[in-house]
């Protein structure tokens, strides 16, 4: 394949002014919340790391399937077990990544004083579980855009990362507010 910075631009640039679109909505949402943030900085300083563990996990997912599907070892079937293995490793190195990066958050603002009514392991119960929910939706987002993309004959490539990432900054702020709200912590 040969690329072409045309052909990027070409393919790229509508699906970029879509996330563009859709990121500006992300933040209104967040700056709606933003009160109720600041009574819990802890889960402020949180949306970062959950959104961008969820979008590097996602655009590497990504990049091997486009990549698997550009040599032919993957194929263009939902059954297809190299694909499964790849998802399925995405999701738990996910895990272990927010459930580590949790108890670091934690312990950080704590030894900062940012943390009053909230503990341990509440709060990485409501990481964890945002971050599972998370990364299983923006996995299936991954290789349906992924498939989608290589079928319709456009790099993956180009493709995944701002898809996944877009979704994965709406979603992850979406479901840390839903995940707060059901434990009951006070937002």
């Amino acid at each position: 394949m040969i690329y072409s910075w045309k052909k990027i631009v070409k393919h790229g640039l509508p699906l970029l002014t879509v996330t563009i679109l859709i990121e500006i909505f992300a933040g209104q949402i967040l700056q709606g919340k933003q009160e109720s943030l600041l009574l819990f900085p802890v889960f402020l300083i949180s949306i970062p790391v959950i959104n961008s563990i969820s979008g590097n996990i996602g655009s590497v997912l990504g990049a091997r399937l486009a990549s698997g599907l550009h040599v032919g070892y993957i194929s263009l079937s939902l059954k297809d077990k190299e694909m499964h293995d790849n998802l399925l490793i995405s999701i738990l190195i996910g895990l272990i990544t927010y459930l580590i990066l949790a108890i670091i958050i934690y312990f950080l603002a704590l030894f900062g004083n940012l943390i009053e009514d909230i503990a341990l392991i509440e709060f990485v119960a409501i990481i964890v579980l945002t971050g599972f929910l998370l990364i299983c939706v923006v996995s299936f987002i991954s290789v349906l855009t992924a498939f989608i993309s290589f079928k319709r004959g456009l790099d993956p490539d180009d493709m995944v990362a701002p898809v996944v990432t877009t979704v994965g900054d709406v979603m992850g702020i979406v479901f840390l507010f839903t995940i707060i709200g059901l434990v009951g912590v006070g937002i």
